[in-house]
């Protein structure tokens, strides 16, 4: 970028954004408008040290507004708006709705303001780790927020912050797989990807070179971003363990602008936080290793049924309660299963079987059909729940064939929260948790997206390559839950998304713990407002987890929600980013 468009990209956020609001506090961030902001020439320079790579914010939306409003642009976004492949590819866009804040959307008339809001101001197309270093120090130098921005599919607004520099990895694209990765702690094949491969990308590699490898549900999720580094479930993991289980390296730009790799016999500290212990936190991943595994049978499965189907809503409920049964042994033998529970309907969209065959799977199965089977069901159980069975001799195909095409259209809405159901819950009181999940959707308000699996299982065919900071109460799990509400940007009006927040948390989110005593949450897949979050989200390894933060950043360089550490932080009314521990 030459400093004339860098001049041109910077007047738009001047004219949105800027208000004189004088000089901000000794322990605080500075925001555009700061006596002390950094200057254009200073901007130019950092631009010219990542070789033009530097990009300041504009927003996406901005074509649905005046002075820029574009009918035919404005459509275009509005039938994207919020999906993976709208946002993902954009430097400063991320897809948490609730911190979008409605500063610049589709939406909203066109006569208001498009405003940077909650946006970063200007990122680094990362291409190198020099480039990483060169931005971390511009932004301590001028003491300016950090923002990671790899995806941003993230529920805390972590992929971006007001006034921030982002640190955009999406093009960090390389990948090799290694046929023969030899160390003390593992011999056998392995992949090297870039930060910015998603797992789509990296799964689809992997597979035409006859492997699989660990990825998450959603393909555009990045496999070394937040995702092996929060742990990083799978329709896998109940062979292969999670995500961060399976990472034999790190590669690692810290605050200090050192560049490091981390893995169990080397800065081995910072490879076991960073293999789950929270993403964006301790430095900036450029690469991952990881094991990879030889492909094979599987097959996988998809059925429904609704109130209708089986003759009211007291007999729904009880047929949840069955298959909630019924699918314990299922994820025993290895499967990992997610669907949905609204107040009406329960749709398996994946049961994924690695080891079998179709007419295996639909064997095995058959107990859960014939269990709930009822007076109101056709005589064939499974017609009348439209079990679908598929199988392939490639994870990634029948991946690609059953389970993509479902997440193209994924978006994040502004409400989202998560819980855990251990089996000791659903040996317990599994009457309760069927309840709590009856009492969750039953005004229709929220739905529950669900994956059920064991990661310690009789059928778990690998250790984890080392000690790692995985939540301890996930490898309980029988369940991970994602509470949500259905969300419309087009027509919910934005005073909505404060209510149903509250409601999640003085009505949903009570009765779910009472539930489920002894777990937690997914630390990925929670509420940015959850009530201790570092117990709930990272239970017995928090406190470690924040000595390794403080001999890695002692200064706080790297922020998120919920990230180990952030409680020493808090935005003012501005915006800006203060300490709170000073």
């Amino acid at each position: 970028m030459s400093p004339s468009s860098l001049f041109s990209s910077a007047c738009f956020l001047t004219i949105v954004t800027r208000a004189v609001l004088g000089t901000s506090e000794t322990f605080c961030k500075r925001i555009p408008g700061d006596a002390d902001w950094p200057g254009l020439d200073a901007w130019s320079q950092l631009d010219r040290q990542v070789d033009g790579r530097l990009i300041a914010a504009f927003p996406l939306a901005h074509v649905c507004h005046d002075p820029t409003y574009s009918e035919t642009a404005c459509t275009r976004l509005q039938q994207g708006w919020g999906f993976p492949d709208t946002m993902v590819p954009q430097p400063a866009e991320f897809m948490a709705t609730w911190f979008q804040n409605q500063s610049c959307t589709p939406f909203t008339p066109k006569s208001t303001p498009c405003n940077l809001g909650n946006h970063v101001s200007y990122s680094v197309n990362v291409s190198s780790v020099q480039d990483v270093a060169k931005g971390l120090a511009f932004a301590q130098r001028h003491r300016i927020r950090v923002v990671i921005k790899n995806s941003g599919h993230d529920f805390y607004g972590k992929s971006t912050g007001k006034g921030g520099l982002g640190l955009w990895v999406h093009h960090l694209k390389h990948k090799q797989i290694i046929p023969r990765y030899r160390t003390s702690y593992y011999q056998g094949p392995a992949i090297k990807i870039g930060a910015g491969v998603s797992g789509g990308e990296a799964s689809a590699f992997a597979s035409q070179r006859g492997y699989r490898i660990v990825t998450g549900s959603c393909p555009t999720v990045k496999t070394a971003g937040g995702y092996s580094q929060g742990g990083g479930h799978s329709y896998l993991t109940g062979l292969y363990g999670f995500g961060a289980d399976n990472v034999l390296e790190w590669e690692v730009v810290t605050a200090s602008g050192d560049h490091v790799v981390a893995s169990p016999v080397k800065n081995r500290e910072l490879y076991w936080a960073l293999s789950g212990g929270g993403g964006g936190s301790y430095g900036v991943v450029v690469s991952m290793t990881a094991r990879i595994f030889p492909d094979g049978q599987i097959a996988i499965a998809s059925m429904s049924f609704s109130a209708t189907s089986v003759g009211g809503v007291d007999a729904y409920w009880d047929a949840v309660s069955v298959f909630h049964t019924q699918l314990q042994p299922l994820v025993d033998a290895g499967m990992v299963a997610q669907y949905i529970v609204t107040n009406d309907t329960l749709s398996l969209f994946g049961m994924m079987a690695p080891g079998f065959t179709g007419d295996e799977l639909t064997t095995v199965m058959q107990p859960m059909m014939t269990a709930l089977s009822k007076d109101g069901l056709a005589t064939d159980s499974s017609a009348a729940m439209n079990l679908v069975v598929a199988e392939s001799n490639s994870y990634y195909d029948l991946y690609a064939a059953k389970v993509m095409p479902l997440m193209a259209e994924n978006s994040i809405g502004p409400v989202v929260s998560g819980r855990f159901v251990s089996r000791e819950n659903m040996a317990t009181n599994a009457s309760a948790v069927n309840a709590a999940l009856r009492t969750t959707t039953g005004n229709g308000r929220f739905i529950v997206a669900i994956t059920a699996l064991n990661a310690t299982g009789p059928s778990r065919i690998v250790d984890p390559i080392a000690s790692n900071a995985m939540q301890p109460a996930f490898k309980e799990a029988f369940m991970s839950l994602i509470i949500a509400a259905p969300w419309n940007s087009r027509s919910d009006p934005w005073a909505e998304a404060a209510v149903l927040q509250d409601e999640l948390h003085s009505v949903i989110r009570p009765v779910l713990e009472s539930a489920t005593p002894g777990t937690g949450v997914y630390m990925n897949e929670g509420n940015w407002q959850q009530p201790g979050w570092q117990d709930v989200f990272y239970g017995s390894t928090y406190e470690r987890l924040l000595q390794i933060k403080k001999r890695y950043d002692p200064e706080g360089v790297f922020y998120g929600l919920t990230a180990v550490g952030s409680e020493a932080w808090a935005q003012d009314a501005n915006g800006r980013l203060c300490r709170t521990d000073t």
